[in-house]
């Protein structure tokens, strides 16, 4: 089987992460991540073809792997609104190819806010029938008709997670003299962090063995080096937005940390419907101050043993949905 993303950036990069790990982990499975241009931010893993750049011989690549593909993923990240979708059409008028007449399974990936201001527009969009499967944010599923063809994905990045490690570093962590506690919002202003600052200095940190650091405008790379070194992670403060939990959230898990986010109700369906289990794998964080400030302190009291039993769980929930062995079988 062949299997293509397309997108005209792909910004968060989750395309190419799963495309990643389908060629890598799938048996039988050729999988390539096709944009119009590169990807504005380092990411360890970069697309395979970038249209605007690539020689004719890789255009030509491109092409053919396309049209051989029997799925293909698109996301439409931000288009001016057409009876079509924007994102096949241009691929389509650049490569020579139609895609809505073809035998492929097309689907369609919304990945923010675009299909949040727009959602009436898709999912009552000319050519829904067309589409084989709808995926969607886990904060944006809410929006969608939920019929048997709307399904939520993961935030994702690839990695080969060993349960093991993870266990070693969260010990570790646990038991260093200089436990850390981070948040490295990319807006301070949407993520919370006056909120969060303003209850993380009312609390007497030293007591509980805590230091707080927090930054903002860093490279991808400073960020990962950072969750590496930290064992609670607070990602954001968000009761007005409907989310909570996302790449920063993932990273931070997988790097050993206590995650702690506001997630709200619609997030838990969500959930749901992909694990058939209420258990998520971030901590909430509360949907009022008051319930933040409650609930930081609740947890900065627990006992290592108790820390390390939620972190547990929470690695365990990671090995049960997120291996490269789980995600290719979702796909």
């Amino acid at each position: 089987m062949k299997i293509s993303f397309i997108a005209e950036n792909d910004w968060a990069n989750v395309l190419t992460e799963y495309s990643y790990c389908l060629n890598k982990h799938g048996e039988d499975i050729e999988s390539r991540s096709i944009c119009f241009r590169p990807h504005p931010f380092n990411y360890k893993i970069q697309h395979d073809y970038d249209l605007e750049s690539c020689s004719v011989e890789e255009r030509q690549e491109a092409r053919k792997f396309l049209e051989e593909s029997d799925v293909i993923i698109f996301g439409e990240e931000g288009h001016p609104l057409e009876p079509t979708y924007r994102t096949l059409k241009e691929f389509g008028n650049l490569l020579g190819l139609d895609f809505l007449n073809s035998n492929k399974k097309l689907c369609i990936w919304h990945p923010g806010s675009h299909y949040r201001q727009n959602y009436n527009f898709y999912n009552n969009h000319p050519l829904r029938g067309k589409i084989y499967k709808h995926f969607y944010t886990m904060g944006l599923y809410r929006l969608s008709q939920k019929s048997e063809d709307d399904y939520p994905l993961f935030p994702y990045q690839y990695n080969d997670f060993n349960f093991q490690d993870y266990v070693e570093n969260l010990s570790l962590k646990l038991n260093t003299s200089d436990r850390l506690i981070t948040h490295i919002p990319s807006k301070p202003g949407v993520k919370g962090t006056y909120e969060i600052n303003q209850i993380i200095n009312s609390i007497n940190l030293s007591k509980y063995n805590f230091n707080y650091e927090w930054y903002t405008q860093i490279t991808n790379a400073q960020s990962i080096d950072i969750k590496k070194t930290s064992l609670i992670y607070i990602d954001q403060f968000s009761p007005k937005l409907q989310g909570g939990y996302g790449i920063a959230s993932l990273e931070a898990i997988l790097n050993s940390n206590l995650t702690f986010s506001t997630i709200n109700s619609e997030v838990y369906e969500a959930f749901y419907k992909i694990t058939n289990s209420n258990e998520i794998p971030v901590i909430p964080l509360g949907n009022t101050i008051k319930e933040m400030d409650i609930n930081l302190n609740h947890y900065l009291k627990l006992s290592n043993d108790s820390l390390f039993e939620i972190g547990y769980s929470k690695g365990k929930w990671i090995d049960n949905h997120l291996t490269p062995k789980n995600i290719v079988k979702f796909i």
